[in-house]
């Protein structure tokens, strides 16, 4: 279950990727602020007769929104290879976000209505149909209970210490899958500001070539790529580690309901409903 989610997450986000990398210059594209040729004479806006500002104060008009408008998607596109393996983390991030979703359910650790069906069955000896029930119903509270019965002529600190064993292996196993969230939410900020570094590096060499001649618009394009990257890499940071809190509270959550539910079918089955003594 956990492959098959995962590279049906894998094979979703990757074809998102694909389709806004092919779809994005489409996007980009505005048939109302498209670029003019090279050499083309731009036409500035006539200033009207009377008290009306001149043509170079309107173009600089604040209130003029469209000067100030962010493709994002095009600047994206301009991240260079630093966008690239942000574009792999966040196909990565979805497919481990999906995968803790459906995995971390209740029901894929504890069936329902399979201590109901069970309980009655121990005070009866229907050992077998006990362990075929665990048997099409598996999960770590099936694993449990097949344990229990298979070594129910043993000592009673065995079986305990034998069915805690393998909840605390369920514990494990599940944090483990846990920990590439954290991987994403440390290595997306590095890399946004690796693509930063670079970006200002870039910005540099073109002041060490051209000098003051472009002005400050000669260091716009690269100083604006270098900070895309950075801003994408705490966009992918900021759901990672949230899903990594959000995955390790539920796997403590199911935790404890097996906890509780095998010292409840401990109690009943072998101890008449006393309690377990303490060590």
């Amino acid at each position: 279950m956990y492959k098959v989610v995962r590279i049906m997450g894998i094979a979703i986000s990757a074809a998102m990727v694909a389709a806004m990398m092919f779809i994005a210059p489409v996007l980009a594209q505005d048939d109302g602020n498209t670029a003019p040729p090279a050499g083309a004479e731009v036409e500035l806006p006539k200033a009207e007769s009377g008290d009306a500002a001149p043509a170079d104060e309107a173009l600089v008009d604040p209130r003029n929104s469209k000067l100030v408008e962010v493709d994002w998607i095009e600047e994206m596109m301009e991240g260079g290879l630093t966008m690239v393996c942000l574009a792999l983390l966040s196909v990565a991030l979805v497919a481990f976000l999906l995968e803790r979703f459906m995995t971390l359910r209740r029901k894929n650790f504890l069936p329902p209505g399979l201590l109901t069906a069970v309980r009655p069955m121990f005070a009866e000896k229907r050992y077998d149909e006990i362990l075929e029930m665990c048997g099409k119903r598996k999960s770590p509270m099936a694993e449990i209970i097949a344990h229990c019965v298979n070594f129910r002529a043993t000592n009673f600190d065995i079986v305990a210490a034998g069915a805690a064993d393998i909840g605390s292996r369920v514990v494990i196993d599940q944090e483990e899958k846990c920990a590439p969230l954290t991987v994403i939410a440390g290595v997306a900020p590095l890399l946004g500001l690796l693509g930063t570094m670079i970006g200002m590096i870039e910005a540099f060499k073109l002041v060490e070539v051209f000098g003051d001649e472009g002005g400050a618009s000669l260091l716009a394009g690269s100083i604006s790529k270098a900070l895309i990257t950075t801003a994408v890499g705490l966009i992918l940071a900021i759901p990672a580690i949230l899903g990594y809190h959000w995955a390790r509270r539920r796997v403590h959550q199911v935790s404890n309901t097996i906890e509780t539910e095998t010292e409840n079918l401990l109690k009943i089955w072998f101890l008449g409903g006393r309690e377990i003594p303490k060590i």
